[in-house]
């Protein structure tokens, strides 16, 4: 009988970490969220942790769009939404609100990935120098990438005063992902663009575009983009991204959640994964991410302050 028990559990507990899930993306195809949550279902997939999961995209507004609707989803513990710091400003920022961090439950974070500021390769702008020195002269100069309060204006706004200039006068033009950002620059619409490295990273070995500088606090391996700090400009961002369900999940549904991402964030099939797209693995667990979110809305908020986005 104990070993029929012990099949039984076991059997139960192999079956509640074999659902399957249905993944938000709350942006338009081949930008980083897109990327993170395609690569969740293939790990979830190859790792038998979650096969048959699929994801959809509702893009808008940093993600907010997205989240109005799945926010209403309490409960469910087969839905998931990844996102990070772009959407987390872009709560703070929205005129219509309807989502707030309480609305949600912090599954895991999962990664760190860094922003790279690029021109076309035939700009004037060689460094990041020439292009701070060109916005003081000129604040007319059309910046742009993801939404406005993304982890690349954000990124931008910290380069430009930390490198003297009026940050107020920046001239963010949006776009509905990175991908579509450097698209419009390389179209003659933009002058310079904000995006994730991995977004970036084919213009920038192809030769269609030049990287100027990078958010990293240091070098990256096999990444040949210097950072601000090395050329003399004191900043930097982490974009990270995480993995939140609904709120209104039973403690059990938590735990089930937990113990499927920390297996997830171990496995050979995640990590592959992330060396190919150029990003960190950065594991924070539930309660560990939830502690780090407390402090991350504070200083995402001074920063939208910084550029006049916020009180």
């Amino acid at each position: 009988m104990r070993h029929l028990l012990l099949l039984a559990t076991l059997t139960t507990f192999t079956a509640a970490h074999a659902d399957s899930f249905k993944i938000l993306a709350p942006a338009t195809t081949g930008g980083g969220y897109d990327t993170m949550a395609r690569n969740l279902s293939k790990t979830l997939d190859a790792t038998k942790l979650g096969a048959g999961s699929s994801v959809y995209n509702v893009p808008g507004e940093g993600g907010v769009v997205g989240l109005r609707d799945f926010v209403k989803k309490a409960g469910q513990g087969d839905q998931l939404v990844v996102f990070g710091l772009t959407t987390i400003a872009a709560m703070i920022t929205s005129k219509e609100g309807g989502v707030d961090l309480k609305d949600l439950t912090p599954v895991a974070r999962l990664v760190n990935d860094y922003e790279v500021l690029v021109v076309p390769a035939s700009s004037p702008y060689r460094t990041l120098s020439d292009l701070t020195a060109a916005f003081k002269s000129n604040p007319g100069l059309r910046f742009g990438g993801a939404s406005v309060a993304s982890a690349g204006h954000l990124f931008t706004g910290n380069v430009l005063q930390a490198s003297g200039g009026n940050v107020r006068n920046l001239k963010w033009i949006p776009s509905s992902g990175n991908l579509q950002g450097i698209k419009a620059m390389l179209g003659g619409e933009l002058d310079v663009v904000s995006s994730s490295y991995g977004v970036a990273e084919p213009d920038i070995k192809a030769g269609r575009i030049r990287a100027l500088a990078i958010s990293a606090p240091s070098r990256i391996d096999g990444v040949n983009v210097p950072t601000a700090r090395e050329q003399g400009v004191d900043a930097e961002l982490v974009n990270w991204r995480g993995v939140f369900a609904p709120s209104g999940l039973g403690s059990a549904e938590r735990a089930k959640l937990s113990s499927t991402f920390s297996r997830l964030a171990r496995s050979k099939e995640w990590r592959d994964l992330l060396v190919a797209e150029k990003q960190n693995s950065f594991y924070q667990p539930a309660a560990t991410f939830g502690y780090f979110l407390d402090r991350e809305v504070p200083r995402i908020q001074g920063l939208l302050r910084d550029l006049g986005l916020s009180r």
